[in-house]
């Protein structure tokens, strides 16, 4: 990893700015986390408090800061803010960070198609929750408090092992946005500009993917549901996520064969028919020329990760089968 940049704002930062799984991770696990949550200090001290432009394809964030100032990126805007402060980060979208060395604060990743979830009956929010935040409050503030707390309650349950933890897991995050949501609400949304067209379609791409991936649907289908033509489409998901949208498709089935391999008891054959292919041949020949294994390698490989895994990680599938 390069040392961190000495300023955050870069006006050539749309075409430069790397992915990753969590900053500075670049390689991913097989199966990776559906919820994450750690201190601010335990990552940012480790490049001198500064987190330089990235962004994030499957996962959003929700920093919660009690203490401590700094400055925020969306995009090409730069903020300043002071503490007690909440920010938030959707998936897709371009930010960075400089943090006081006294920061006291939490940051939760949740994987987005999680989130997507969890918002479904609530369109209102779910909109609000479209773009980025930076929501600042006034010492003490009641707002503030009861974010915290939800905050603290998910903290406790994901580094807790107590019974039913997956349905633990799903409330005290649903508190977690609910709380956010009225704070941005009490606000007047508060926030970045509002999101470039471009990443708006491809928001509600990735969101009829979700629905429609085991229909194996021709892309003029998703096109014509964004009211847009496949080459626009195409163009879209180059400029935000670098690759075309049979990719971003590919994709998705992709990780839905992962996790079945890793945790559904069906074989080979009955998981190529759930994702919509014809035959376990042709379902075999496009999993291993898109991840360099076979399905029944990956799924041993796969196995084995999570015999290993420690007690307190919350695999993707597991949360989101909850």
């Amino acid at each position: 990893m390069d040392a961190p940049d000495k300023h955050l704002h870069n006006p050539n930062m749309a075409t430069r700015v790397p992915t990753y799984a969590l900053y500075g991770e670049r390689d991913q696990p097989l199966i990776p986390e559906s919820l994450h949550v750690e201190s601010i200090a335990q990552r940012s001290r480790l490049y001198d408090w500064e987190i330089r432009p990235h962004r994030h394809d499957l996962f959003a964030q929700l920093l919660c800061l009690r203490t401590g100032s700094g400055e925020v990126v969306f995009d090409d805007e730069r903020r300043a803010y002071t503490a007690p402060c909440a920010i938030f980060v959707p998936a897709l979208s371009v930010h960075g960070f400089r943090f006081s060395s006294d920061t006291d604060g939490v940051i939760v990743t949740v994987v987005a198609q999680r989130l997507q979830a969890l918002l479904a009956a609530e369109p209102e929010l779910e909109a609000r929750l479209a773009q980025a935040h930076c929501l600042t409050f006034t010492p003490h503030a009641p707002a503030f408090k009861a974010l915290d707390a939800a905050v603290r309650a998910l903290t406790a349950e994901a580094q807790g092992h107590a019974a039913w933890r997956m349905t633990a897991l799903t409330a005290a995050l649903s508190m977690v946005l609910v709380h956010l949501g009225r704070a941005l609400d009490a606000a007047g949304a508060q926030g970045a500009e509002h999101p470039p067209r471009s990443l708006l379609h491809v928001q509600r791409f990735r969101a009829l993917v979700e629905q429609h991936y085991r229909e194996q649907h021709p892309l003029a289908f998703y096109a014509d549901q964004l009211g847009i033509t496949t080459t626009q489409l195409n163009r879209v998901c180059r400029e935000v996520l670098r690759t075309s949208a049979l990719g971003a498709v590919h994709e998705r089935l992709l990780l839905e064969a992962k996790r079945d391999l890793a945790y559904a008891q069906l074989s080979v054959k009955e998981i190529a028919l759930t994702l919509g292919f014809a035959d376990a041949a042709y379902f075999t020949r496009f999993f291993t020329r898109h991840t360099g294994l076979s399905p029944r390698r990956f799924r041993d490989l796969a196995r084995r990760q999570l015999a290993g895994a420690a007690p307190a990680e919350t695999p993707l599938s597991e949360e989101s089968r909850s």
